[in-house]
């Protein structure tokens, strides 16, 4: 597995820069991956990190997630969902996690305006949502490009591997 690893906890009292981590073995002058010197993909990866650390402290926006007009989303519920629907999810409570952490296998370029994130994740759901407190082991997906000179949000596909 890639390096790059991310996590945000939704623990009270702590900071979202205590929440999550960030962990890169080296600096760009020795890449660990193939995509540390890549500035789209380090761009992109923000905004998850971004996303990651919202949707496990304060909550899920539209802001945070990025979705771009067209996003769409094979969930790991057996369905598909529009950005707009997925919000909608969010706002009541039927998604929420308390942690999310994320181990890219790849991450890569495809051309100026697209970016493909690919991995493992790791999700304890919140209150609520199916399978609230158990870890959930998922392989993802997540295609960002660019609208309007912006990377979002555009496709995502999330399969469960285990419940734990």
């Amino acid at each position: 597995m890639g390096v790059a690893t991310w996590c945000g906890a939704g623990i009270r009292g702590l900071s979202a820069a205590t929440a999550l981590l960030g962990v890169t073995a080296f600096g760009n002058a020795f890449a660990a991956n193939p995509w540390d010197n890549d500035p789209a993909v380090q761009q992109v990866l923000e905004l998850r990190r971004q996303g990651i650390v919202a949707m496990t402290t304060e909550g899920v926006s539209a802001e945070s997630e990025r979705y771009s007009t067209t996003f769409v989303a094979n969930t790991p519920g057996n369905a598909v969902v529009t950005g707009e629907q997925m919000l909608a999810n969010f706002a009541r409570g039927a998604v929420s996690y308390t942690s999310v952490e994320q181990r890219l296998d790849y991450a890569g370029s495809h051309g100026p305006d697209i970016v493909v994130l690919m991995g493992e994740e790791i999700v304890v759901p919140g209150a609520g949502a199916p399978n609230a407190g158990k870890r959930i082991h998922r392989r993802f997906t997540d295609v960002f490009r660019k609208e309007n000179g912006e990377w979002r949000h555009d496709l995502r596909h999330a399969n469960v591997i285990s419940v734990e």
